[in-house]
């Protein structure tokens, strides 16, 4: 079997969205794939070997070293950053990053993805949100896959509580109210403000206001979530102002979690057994789409992707996507 650094490799430049791989230490690029590439605006041939601080803008350059140090030493393990990269013309593309690092024999590593300006929306020039709220995103399952928490608010940090059932945070005396709003926003596409009563902490209760804002297509859709302690249209935290920082932690968690999921699908004995189709496929899973959306996105039936998904299932040894993501993500959450 191809050792960690081969394996990555053969995962990452069948991701459908810009990813490289390069070395903590050296700073080089040591893999680039084709998306990643049109995003430098070269060969991705040309880039590898190539120290990565070179490719952004001067005044970047000292902050990408320290990031690479950190990094490499393991005082963190991933973060999220805008950089400004130089394009072959000299002219500057600005871009959001995530990356976490990866071990390996010749590492260590950093996986990255990288998201073009013109793919945000405007959301890289948002002023940062008020202070004194909770931004979270749950999955379909409607557990919290990520939490940028105010501990004064839900008292424990927000790490914590990813996994955990949204209603779980409820009590039980609104629960009712609570599920009755949280399904209005899911089956009308709309964004939902409801007054409720949260657990804040172990055993503590505490009067909240949340904007419930439905984040895709999906049938229940990920919800996005906005808690504070008075009502949205008062004071620093009008909805208005709030719901575009509720998409921007949806690219977030997207883009987070599929840096999880890539070491664990490029480890597994079944990755060899994929064709870059299926790969393909598996990627818009961990991203979010759906069936239809998939086969909308690749121009093919969705019977064709239902096959595919039914080879995948077999060569992973599980019989759901829902099976197929926990084993994935849940792998990817282990330390590599």
């Amino acid at each position: 079997m191809a050792d960690v650094e081969e394996q990555l490799g053969v995962a990452l430049k069948r991701l459908p969205v810009a990813a490289i791989m390069t070395n903590l230490e050296s700073r080089t690029f040591q893999v680039v794939n084709d998306k990643a590439g049109e995003l430098f605006g070269v060969d991705p041939h040309e880039l590898i070997g190539v120290d990565s601080a070179s490719t952004v803008v001067p005044e970047e350059r000292s902050a990408v070293e320290r990031a690479y140090g950190a990094l490499a030493s393991g005082a963190i393990d991933g973060y999220q950053v805008h950089r400004r990269i130089v394009l072959p013309d000299a002219s500057e593309r600005e871009i959001l990053v995530w990356g976490r690092r990866v071990d390996g024999a010749g590492g260590p590593y950093g996986l990255w993805i990288l998201t073009p300006e013109a793919d945000l929306g405007g959301l890289d020039d948002l002023p940062p949100p008020p202070s004194n709220i909770v931004l979270a995103m749950t999955d379909r399952d409607w557990r919290l896959e990520y939490v940028s928490a105010d501990p004064q608010l839900i008292g424990r940090p927000g790490r914590d509580l990813r996994g955990a059932p949204l209603l779980g945070f409820v009590h039980p005396s609104v629960a009712a109210e609570f599920l009755e709003a949280a399904s209005r926003a899911a089956t009308e596409r709309m964004a939902v403000s409801v007054r409720t009563r949260l657990r804040v902490g172990e055993d503590g209760w505490a009067d909240r206001y949340v904007l419930l804002v439905p984040m895709d297509e999906h049938d229940p859709p990920r919800l996005g979530i906005v808690v504070t302690a008075g009502p949205l249209t008062e004071g620093a935290a009008p909805a208005e102002s709030i719901h575009p920082h509720v998409l921007h932690s949806a690219l977030e968690a997207r883009a987070t979690k599929a840096l999880r999921a890539l070491p664990s699908l490029a480890g597994s004995p079944a990755a060899a057994d994929l064709s870059p189709r299926q790969v393909e496929i598996i990627s818009r899973l961990i991203n979010g789409e759906n069936v239809e959306q998939i086969a909308k996105s690749l121009f093919l039936s969705q019977s064709t992707v239902r096959n595919h998904l039914t080879a995948i299932y077999r060569k992973f040894g599980v019989h759901s996507q829902a099976e197929l993501l926990a084993a994935l993500l849940r792998a990817g959450h282990e330390e590599p």
